[in-house]
């Protein structure tokens, strides 16, 4: 069974906030959906190794 890499999560689109699903439902114009990865995934920002 593969699991999966990431999760949705919604924004404001003005703030850069993350919202709950209830109100990015009620305001589409303003917010968005987005893949966020799961922990362990994705950039860990940690910068260059050497």
């Amino acid at each position: 069974m593969a699991s999966k890499n990431s999760h949705p999560g919604h924004r404001d689109s003005r703030t850069g906030r993350f919202t709950t699903e209830k109100y990015a439902k009620r305001h589409p114009a303003t917010t968005q959906r987005e893949s966020i990865p799961n922990p362990g995934r994705g950039d860990t920002g940690r910068g260059k190794r050497k």
